[in-house]
């Protein structure tokens, strides 16, 4: 176990750290920490790695996580997701963690302990949830876009209720149901990592997650998807 350990932390010590420039880093703390938030997207929360005490908040399917390796290099997933929690649910971002090397070294060893966090709470979950951002933030705008893409400033319950029966149960699900608008879509699986769009046409493909992920529409409505 203790070689284990070790070997973890020589792997963990060539991971590349956020390099946000610490006036940004203030900035974005002072700012956000404290801000009441509302989920934009449906999200996955599960247990967090090795830390036993928080839970993890993911808009991504678990499986699509490359948040942390073994030694060899090779991904560890999250355990399986406990819930989803809706669009809308209402969240107190109680801080923004960037990793210094005492704060490292407080973390759980088995926890993407080299990323930013942002710690939040949610009603009725005695544990913090932690959303994990990139180790690649360069600013204070990087960091706030990301926060931005998951937790949304005006509360949406009000579009969720105001779907069809079939699409928001999807949506409670992350599922995709056909006939799906681009927010309905979006409020299910999150922003898409890339859009191809034919005006010409009327078609936009979406894509998650390097391609694992994709969505078709049709004049603005959803036709077809594929995820593995």
């Amino acid at each position: 176990m203790l070689r284990l350990i070790a070997a973890l932390l020589l792997v963990a010590g060539c991971v590349p750290r956020a390099t946000i420039p610490d006036a940004d880093r203030a900035r974005a703390t002072q700012e956000l920490t404290g801000q009441r938030r509302f989920l934009r997207v449906a999200a996955y929360v599960a247990p967090f790695y090795g830390d036993a005490e928080k839970a993890l908040l993911s808009d991504q399917p678990l499986g699509e996580l490359d948040l942390l390796e073994n030694p060899e290099g090779q991904v560890i997933a999250p355990p399986p997701a406990e819930k989803v929690l809706p669009p809308g649910t209402p969240l107190r971002i109680r801080a923004i963690e960037f990793p210094t090397g005492m704060l490292i070294a407080s973390r759980v060893v088995m926890s993407p302990r080299y990323h930013p966090w942002v710690i939040l709470e949610a009603p009725g979950e005695p544990r913090p949830l932690v959303l994990v951002l990139s180790q690649t933030l360069g600013s204070y705008d990087q960091a706030l876009a990301e926060v931005d893409r998951m937790l949304a400033a005006d509360d949406p319950s009000p579009a969720l209720r105001a779907l069809p029966a079939a699409q928001r149960d999807a949506v409670l699900r992350k599922g995709l149901v056909e006939g799906m608008g681009p927010s309905t879509v979006t409020m299910s699986w999150g922003r898409p990592q890339k859009k191809i769009v034919d005006r010409p046409a009327g078609t936009e493909e979406w894509i998650w997650a390097e391609g694992r992920r994709r969505a078709f529409l049709q004049d603005d409505r959803l036709v077809r998807w594929e995820a593995r």
